[in-house]
């Protein structure tokens, strides 16, 4: 059976996420103070911190590939077994716009509350275990991918699977991490149907024109 127990020296999620984005002395964030704060929930953190703003509505161009390289370097990182998330020291160094993380701090917040109704920790030993954590990392590693590309629509499905699967690692809920590999199964299936309609199309097109 799955344990539903919960350790109460760990904040809630939504706490850790307004805590991970707290202006240092100067005022400002920097990545490496949010990486350091997130602890060895960074993983989970950093996913939850990627997928959010690809349900903004209007996205600047280009952000969606920026977003998925960012998550497969992440996702890399945990199929190597890299304990924590690694960052160069340039990029760590790196402050965050304010706009963003108004934006996160508001938004990202909000949003966290709400799961957080249904999201507890269960089955903690699962969801840390090393071979569930690497099958994590090539889920993400495709829905990543599908996000980056330029298909219409295909942004937001992806990114929920991303934000479900790091939230299942940041609060250790089983339940959650295994709906973002069932929303990864559910991409797949979308892009194989839609690769195959394209190859129906393509040789009813040559067909027609005698090729």
């Amino acid at each position: 059976m799955v344990s539903t127990k919960t350790h109460p020296s760990e904040p809630r999620l939504s706490e850790l996420f307004a805590r991970t984005l707290d202006a240092n002395q100067d005022g400002v964030v920097v990545l490496g103070e949010v990486l350091d704060r997130a602890g060895d929930r960074g993983y989970g953190f950093l996913l939850m911190l990627l997928a959010i703003p690809a349900f903004i509505p209007v996205l600047p161009p280009g952000t969606s590939g920026v977003l998925g390289a960012l998550m497969t370097l992440v996702a890399l990182q945990m199929l190597f077994g890299l304990k924590q998330p690694w960052f160069p020291q340039r990029w760590r160094k790196k402050v965050l716009s304010p706009k963003a993380v108004n934006a996160l701090q508001t938004r990202g917040v909000a949003l966290l509350r709400k799961i957080e109704k249904v999201s507890h920790p269960r089955g903690r030993r699962f969801t840390r275990n090393g071979l569930i954590l690497r099958l994590s990392a090539i889920i993400v590693i495709g829905l990543a991918l599908v996000l980056s590309s330029p298909m219409p629509f295909m942004n937001t499905l992806p990114a929920l699977g991303v934000l479900l699967i790091g939230i299942g690692l940041a609060n250790h809920d089983s339940y959650l991490l295994g709906g973002g590999w069932l929303v990864g199964v559910v991409v797949a299936l979308i892009m194989a149907l839609g690769v195959d309609a394209l190859l129906r199309l393509w040789r009813a097109v040559r067909g027609a024109m005698g090729l």
